[in-house]
């Protein structure tokens, strides 16, 4: 009896790793058939990890069979191993509802651009356990990306919020603040702020109107003015200008750089305006100087 219970566990040993070199080598054919039959590297990516998950999946399935050869032998392994599960791996648990709940409810995808619990980044990768991102920000200013690939586990989404930047509405407001000097024409600094603002809004605003007009139907927005505006407000070193703008989630570097440069041209040709800082003197433009005093500095 001894005998035959050490040939049977033998043989279970022997065909549950005969189970896990096929389903290795039905991986890799899947992918080496995703290169040969696909050309777009996105549909080599999805049809190897299609692959790779079916390998698992059937795998796992076969090798509890071999084990549990009667139906109620395999119910009670099934419930042993569902509840050793739920006491020892809870964050791999959790890790994998995060995964049907992505996968289900379309939290974000490959490509995407999410933040969470501080780590921002586009999506490069998404595993039953784990959600890689190409990391952006960091010690990067604005939304560039830093080179780093960044892990963290799908139970997070039971735990953090998860903020997408582009999934359906793929347009953010961007504030871009200046402070001229209290004597400046500040009326002037605004039109010229407003004027480059409004001729990049063009193509953006149709664009964003449009999408609006179709993830109306899922949430609730109500956005209705999406045109650029300048406010004006009082600073402690002069009149601070903040032009308020909609841009692309993933171009806003680029437009703040753009209008930026267009708007300090304008400013250094005209003859009353000029910026502010944290130090400058206090005399009037036409009080006359004296040799030898320095001007009085606000610090």
């Amino acid at each position: 009896m001894d005998e035959f219970l050490q040939n049977e566990f033998s043989n279970h040993i022997l065909v549950s790793a005969g189970i896990i070199l096929a389903a290795f080598l039905l991986v890799k054919l899947g992918q080496r058939f995703a290169r040969g039959y696909f050309d777009d590297p996105e549909r080599v990516y999805r049809a190897s990890k299609s692959a790779r998950r079916l390998a698992i999946f059937l795998s796992i399935v076969t090798i509890i069979l071999v084990w549990s050869p009667g139906f109620g032998d395999f119910m009670t392994v099934l419930t042993v191993i569902g509840a050793g599960m739920a006491i020892a791996l809870r964050e791999v648990l959790l890790s994998i509802a995060g995964w049907s709940r992505i996968t289900v409810l379309s939290t974000f995808k490959e490509g995407d651009r999410i933040e969470i619990n501080g780590i921002r980044g586009d999506v490069i990768d998404v595993r039953l356990l784990r959600t890689s991102l190409m990391e952006v920000g960091g010690w990067v200013d604005a939304d560039q990306s830093t080179g780093r690939i960044v892990h963290f586990p799908n139970s997070w989404l039971f735990e953090y919020g998860v903020f997408n930047y582009t999934r359906s509405f793929k347009f953010i407001w961007n504030e871009l603040p200046l402070i001229v000097t209290f004597r400046s024409d500040w009326k002037a600094a605004r039109e010229i702020m407003q004027k480059y603002a409004e001729e990049s809004a063009v193509i953006v605003e149709q664009q964003a109107r449009a999408e609006i007009h179709l993830i109306a139907r899922e949430f609730l927005i109500h956005y209705s003015i999406l045109t650029p505006f300048v406010y004006v407000k009082i600073d402690r070193d002069g009149v601070k200008l903040t032009l308020r703008y909609l841009c692309e989630a993933r171009k806003r570097r680029g437009s703040e750089h753009a209008l930026t440069v267009m708007i300090l041209e304008d400013f250094r040709n005209h003859p009353n305006i000029e910026l502010a800082h944290h130090s400058m003197a206090i005399i009037p433009r036409e009080a006359p100087q004296f040799e030898g005093m320095p001007p009085k500095t606000l610090q």
